[in-house]
Order: C-alpha cells, then sequence, then structure tokens
C-alpha cells in the first residue's frame, strides 16, 4: 500500500550524505533555491531517520507536515570515510500524485544514477567541497572540480524525473504495468523496432510508440513495463500483444506477462 503523498508546488530533487561528525547534510538541490529552511530540514532528517532505523529499506517514501518524498538509500567508496564508504541518498519530490508506476520508474533512475557515481573516479571527494580549507590547494582545486561533476548528475537526473512531469496523467488515462522475468536487452529493442528509442541519457527506458490504439510502453532493462497514454483498459490485453509480436519479429519470445491496472485518477 503506497502511502498518500503530499503533492508539491514543483519538482525537486536532492542529495542528502551523512557526515560522520555532524550527521546528515544536503549536499544539493535542484532547481536550487527551491527549498525553504524547513524543506531542507525536513529532507535531512528523512535520512536520519533511515540511518536510526538500521537501512532496513533502501527506497521509501517520507512524510512530514510540510513535505513528502521518494528516497533511494545507497552507499559509494570513500578513502577518506571511516570503513571506506560514504552513505548518500537521492530524494524526489513531485508535483504529481504518486502512484505504483511512477515509483517503479524512479526506482529505476535511482539505480542508474547509483551506477553511474559508482563509475566515476574519486566521486566522493565531492561531498567535502564545503571543508575545502582542509586541503592543500591541489587537492581543493580536485573537489571543486568533481563537484561540479555531480552537480552536474544531479540536474541530469532531474531532467530524467521532469519527463514524468510531462505525461498526461488526466482522469481518462489508465496504465497498465507488468513484469517480465527476462532481462531485455534494449539496444537490441530499439535498433530492431521502427517506433522504438532508447536514450539512456534522458530516460533509463525504452519508449516506445502504438498507434492503434493509442498508447505508449515504457520498458526497462530490469523486466518491467508500463503502459501508458491508454484512454480504456479494455484495450490493454491488445497493446500487450501488439507488443509481444514486435518483439517477436527481432527473435525476442516470452510468455504473456501478468498485467496489473492502475487507473491515474
Amino acid at each position: 500500500m503506497i502511502p498518500e503523498v503530499k503533492i508539491a508546488t514543483q519538482t525537486i530533487v536532492s542529495l542528502t550524505f551523512f557526515k560522520r561528525k555532524s550527521g546528515p547534510l544536503l549536499y544539493y538541490y535542484y532547481p536550487e533555491n527551491s527549498l525553504n529552511v524547513i524543506e531542507k530540514t525536513s529532507v535531512a532528517n528523512s535520512m536520519e531517520s533511515l540511518y536510526k532505523s538500521a537501512y532496513t529499506e533502501r527506497y521509501f517514501i517520507h512524510q512530514s507536515s510540510n513535505l513528502s518524498s521518494l528516497n533511494y538509500y545507497f552507499e559509494i567508496h570513500s578513502d577518506w570515510a571511516r570503513g571506506n564508504k560514504e552513505m548518500l541518498m537521492i530524494s524526489v519530490i513531485l508535483n504529481t500524485r504518486i502512484t505504483k508506476s511512477i515509483e517503479d520508474i524512479i526506482l529505476s533512475i535511482c539505480i542508474d544514477f547509483e551506477t553511474e557515481l559508482t563509475v566515476i573516479k574519486d566521486i566522493y571527494k565531492a561531498l567535502y567541497d564545503k571543508d575545502l580549507d582542509m586541503f592543500s590547494d591541489e587537492e581543493q582545486s580536485d573537489i571543486e572540480k568533481i563537484s561540479r561533476n555531480l552537480r552536474a548528475k544531479i540536474k541530469e537526473f532531474y531532467k530524467k524525473i521532469r519527463i514524468l512531469d510531462s505525461q498526461k496523467f488526466t482522469k481518462v488515462i489508465f496504465k497498465g504495468s507488468m513484469e517480465i522475468e527476462k532481462k531485455l536487452d534494449l539496444i537490441h529493442i530499439a535498433q530492431g523496432i521502427k517506433d522504438a528509442e532508447f536514450n539512456p541519457e534522458r530516460f533509463p527506458g525504452l519508449v516506445m510508440k502504438i498507434e492503434k490504439p493509442n498508447a505508449t510502453i515504457l520498458m526497462f532493462s530490469d523486466g518491467k513495463l508500463m503502459i501508458t497514454d491508454l484512454k480504456n483498459t479494455s484495450e490493454v490485453d491488445i497493446v500487450v500483444d501488439i507488443f509481444m509480436e514486435k518483439l517477436k519479429s527481432i527473435g525476442i519470445i516470452i510468455p504473456k506477462p501478468e498485467i496489473t491496472i492502475e487507473s491515474s485518477k
């Protein structure tokens, strides 16, 4: 059961990390100047709650009297931290009602974000950009450069999340969600199917357009699929059959997935 989440006036993303001596600190959020002092504290407190609960969940919804957010906790290697790891949390505040489908998509984007950071050399140094006085001039220059890189990654993350805002979630639109156990090679599918597009820098899922009935299929490499823009739930099976035939045409044969209908009303 997804808790009822307070709808924000705009979409915001933030990155918080746990500083050993002082606790959770809000590293950066975007758009800049979009959070007030109380809201910043609320975001940091959500990581404090996670820390005290001994990390029982990595992906969770946090609600306070003034702010609600979807949060994803992860760790990165650090030569400067105790235990050689930094504890981070990426948070998403949405200006639309969170459904299970949206929650699944955001989780995929969060996992991709974690993967991107783990391969950036010395990315942990960015978290120390408020402590420059502790380092040599050469190290300060390195920290500032990596910090600019991390902030750029957060802005890219924000752009991916904003795609959800552009979805026309109205009373007449329904979404069908389904899961396939088989891993999907999204590059192979995009290359083989005419109406499929995959641009991971813009969005972590492949987007496939269906004309009759009009619908959009979002596919993710972990096997999750979403159907959006479909006005009549009775046509979900038709869309799924079309999707399976398109996969079959490029040599991917899968059993018909179980379908869960989720209304955006």
